[in-house]
């Protein structure tokens, strides 16, 4: 019986049982790879917290729970210190309407964190946000502080340092997400939750 196997990785030009050129059974190949390639996001960071949102649904169906992890612990905790939210952001400069905004939106976030509180992937979400927005914080937004910027510019800034790249990742990652749909607010709502428990300041305390 003929042997009609052969081997294309010599060159482009051999010819095929059915008579078509290697080349084209390569291109083919390729063209099936790229197809089947799995879809990945653009770095790892996204991947991770891509792999959370996937876990999540079903966690919450399986009612798989666990305990607070420890690193989230860090962040719910109250640090020292005296004054809450709405003494903190009296002295940044806000406006009472404002002030009464924000202590919404903190609310709003917290009663859908304690909704979720128990699930694994939503407990590593929420670390990977509290994490981004104290990064932001340090490098963009308490310099300004510092510097005794007015209140318009620093609002702006946050929005475009903190809200806008936290909501981008998360828009990118939780396209199918049905249960934190987080938004905006949301994530505003924790940066005066991590006001409350002191891991944020909107003036410069240590001139006190």
């Amino acid at each position: 019986m003929a042997d009609n196997t052969f081997d294309i990785k010599g060159g482009s030009n051999q010819i095929l049982p059915n008579g078509t050129e290697a080349n084209q059974y390569n291109t083919h190949i390729d063209e099936l790879h790229v197809l089947q390639e799995p879809k990945v996001f653009y770095g790892s960071r996204q991947s991770r917290m891509g792999a959370y949102f996937e876990r999540l649904h079903k966690e919450i169906e399986d009612k798989t729970t666990r305990e607070i992890m420890d690193d989230l612990l860090f962040y719910i905790t109250k640090l020292d210190g005296t004054k809450g939210l709405e003494e903190k952001l009296k002295d940044g400069g806000f406006s009472p309407s404002f002030i009464n905004s924000a202590m919404r939106k903190k609310e709003q976030y917290f009663k859908k964190a304690t909704k979720y509180s128990c699930y694994p992937s939503a407990q590593s979400i929420n670390l990977l946000i509290f994490t981004d927005i104290m990064n932001y914080y340090e490098v963009y937004i308490e310099p300004m502080i510092k510097q005794e910027k007015p209140v318009e510019e620093v609002m702006q800034c946050i929005q475009e340092k903190v809200v806008k790249p936290i909501m981008d990742d998360l828009n990118a990652n939780g396209a199918a997400d049905e249960d934190l749909q987080y938004t905006s607010d949301h994530i505003y709502g924790m940066i005066y939750y991590l006001t409350g428990r002191c891991h944020i300041n909107w003036t410069n305390y240590d001139d006190i």
